[in-house]
């Protein structure tokens, strides 16, 4: 049995608040522990104070606290060429739209943007894509990532929303750091009388409710139907045959969403949907611990069968319960020992499959979830569920 696992066996779960943030070691002092061990890598308990936890905390790909290494960084890209600079090799941004009855008797036709990398021929049935749908935050709609449309320009902690996000798509799979995929960014809102998105609370609360039905009944097929990714799906099928044709293919699938995004990510992907996607990103978002505790449960009793190829959560060491919703740390600790099968680290060859990891001296803003997606993507689709 791997070390992580006998140590995640052990972990004693604290009843965590609010996220600490600390980039100093932590104390304890035992003297039978070498120098500098002063956090467990696993469950994340601060030597010498049980029921305290704090995140690692990543320096060079190392965290300063314990052994664990990481691919991953906790600086922020946003000001990086990769973000700033175009691509020889770019991809293609798609306006699209579907129709949809999530909501009620009537349908309804929402929007969204589908990003397909370079070299994608719609001719060429035989190449298959991976499908991430990456999902925005409260305020925003379906353009935010790739900045197509509007979006709330005028609120700080949406400032540079989305303005390099191609770019760092675009380059991550032209150096071959990230597998080519397809990125569809759909929204929870619903459309107003002018067909734009409403970003009315009553539209947000309606449209998170049906959000997760949209999904699979209804864009999912939409991409499968009209893209080529591993999920086939033909017109002439019926609605049980593409549903299964999805859940066949879920390791071909992800999600991601940052802040209302990201408690979707909580509330609908791990609770409803994880017969659809093997992949997750939070951003900046979680649940209360006691709905963490609820999902525990499904995915080692309803979803047991369903392995994980990576879930993600990220949020900036600037960020506090004033402005993310939930406890994206307490939620992670939570899930993390109570799911069998979870490993956390960034080595997916030694079975790792999840970790925590802050954006230094970001808050609850673009350059924090360009981040978490970066550094999703370079483990996303890329693991062995076989």
């Amino acid at each position: 049995m791997k070390l992580k696992n006998v140590l995640k066996a052990i972990a004693v779960l604290g009843c965590a608040g609010a996220l600490a943030v600390s980039f100093a070691a932590c104390g304890g002092g035992e003297e039978e522990k070498p120098a500098g061990k002063t956090h467990d890598p696993v469950t994340l308990e601060v030597t010498g104070k049980t029921g305290t936890y704090e995140p690692h905390n990543f320096v060079d790909g190392k965290c300063t606290m314990c052994d664990e290494t990481t691919i991953f960084t906790q600086d922020t890209i946003a000001k990086d060429a990769i973000v700033s600079t175009a691509c020889d090799q770019q991809g293609t941004v798609t306006k699209i739209t579907y129709e949809t009855d999530a909501y009620g008797e009537d349908v309804i036709t929402k929007t969204a943007y589908v990003y397909t990398p370079y070299g994608y021929n719609a001719e060429d049935t035989t190449t298959k894509y991976d499908v991430l749908y990456l999902v925005h935050g409260k305020g925003l709609n379906e353009g935010y990532w790739f900045a197509q449309g509007s979006y709330k320009k005028d609120d700080s902690i949406y400032q540079s929303g989305g303005n390099g996000t191609t770019n760092v798509l675009d380059t991550m799979m032209k150096d071959g750091d990230a597998k080519k995929a397809i990125i569809v960014t759909p929204t929870f809102y619903l459309p107003g009388e002018d067909g734009t998105t409403d970003s009315s609370d009553d539209s947000m609360n309606k449209g998170v409710a049906g959000f997760g039905d949209e999904l699979v009944n209804d864009l999912m097929p939409y991409i499968a139907k009209n893209y080529n990714t591993y999920a086939t799906v033909t017109a002439d099928m019926t609605a049980e045959q593409v549903d299964a044709a999805l859940k066949a293919n879920r390791a071909h699938q992800g999600y991601a969403g940052l802040s209302l995004g990201s408690m979707i990510s909580f509330s609908i992907v791990w609770t409803d949907c994880l017969d659809y996607f093997a992949y997750i990103g939070s951003y900046s978002g979680a649940v209360s611990l006691e709905q963490a505790q609820a999902i525990v449960t499904a995915a080692n009793t309803t979803y047991k069968e369903d392995k994980i190829g990576y879930w993600y959560v990220g949020l900036g060491t600037s960020e506090n319960n004033t402005v993310y919703p939930g406890d994206p740390f307490g939620c992670y600790r939570t899930m993390m020992n109570g799911i069998d099968g979870l490993q956390s680290g960034s080595d997916l060859a030694a079975g790792d499959n999840c970790e925590f990891v802050q954006c230094n001296k970001t808050g609850h803003n673009y350059q924090s979830w360009i981040t978490a997606l970066y550094n999703s993507l370079q483990v996303f689709f890329k693991a062995d569920l076989a």
